[in-house]
């Protein structure tokens, strides 16, 4: 990966921007955020996954119950990353870097950062839902990250992304489904883009993709830990 100090500067110029919408809006999207070398390591990356059978059906939160759910809720395959390759250890540096200017200008106190590839294959989609349970803090802010070169509106597959705060359940609790009301923003899934999200409060939705679309999903989450409890939920 190319890191020249005018790359460097650039980033940092382009997080600094998202970060201040993101306290403004509670999202921001940023395209080109990614360098496109970047974006081709991680979709080979999550290629050699697929090809290899490590990309599985995702689920709708936990239990019998959510799993049930989880197909008419979200069609779509993910693998969590592990930071066993290059590409992904450099997305994982990059998400760091993140976190740090996520702290230093809204003080969120986000702890630690996980993520995992998905893979939308033609007709796969994610109903609207918000990220986190308001008040269970597992998850604060979300990342989604595209690795889709020459994606046009005819794919379909946009993310729809709704400003005012909604009461659903968390991971795909759906709230008068994806028409309730205009989203205050349509993303297309171009390599490079970066949305983040206020975890509790931003209800979002993966619009029918019409070909193989492919992302990264990250969560930065706090660390909720106490003298009287340990967190270990991952």
């Amino acid at each position: 990966m190319v890191n020249s100090t005018a790359a460097i500067v650039h980033e940092a110029s382009l997080i600094d921007a998202a970060v201040e919408r993101l306290g403004l809006d509670g999202y921001s999207v940023t395209p080109g955020l990614l360098p496109l070398d970047l974006v081709r390591s991680l979709a080979t990356e999550q290629r050699r996954r697929e090809a290899g059978g490590q990309l599985m059906a995702a689920r709708v939160g936990r239990g019998a119950v959510a799993q049930a759910l989880g197909a008419s809720e979200r069609h779509v395959q993910s693998s969590w990353l592990n930071h066993e390759s290059a590409a992904e250890r450099h997305f994982m540096a990059f998400a760091e870097r993140l976190r740090l200017a996520i702290n230093r200008r809204l003080m969120l106190g986000l702890f630690e950062f996980e993520a995992q590839f998905l893979l939308y294959p033609a007709g796969g989609f994610y109903r609207r839902h918000i990220d986190a349970l308001h008040g269970a803090r597992s998850r604060v802010v979300s990342l989604v990250a595209y690795l889709n070169e020459a994606w046009t509106s005819d794919d379909g597959g946009a993310l729809a992304v709704w400003a005012a705060p909604a009461v659903v359940a968390a991971e795909g609790g759906v709230e008068g489904g994806s028409g309730a009301a205009e989203s205050a923003a349509e993303v297309m899934p171009l390599a490079g883009t970066v949305v983040l999200m206020l975890s509790e409060q931003i209800p979002h939705e993966a619009r029918v993709a019409l070909r193989e679309r492919r992302a990264i999903a990250g969560w930065f989450r706090i660390n909720p830990s106490s003298a009287q409890r340990i967190d270990v939920a991952r």
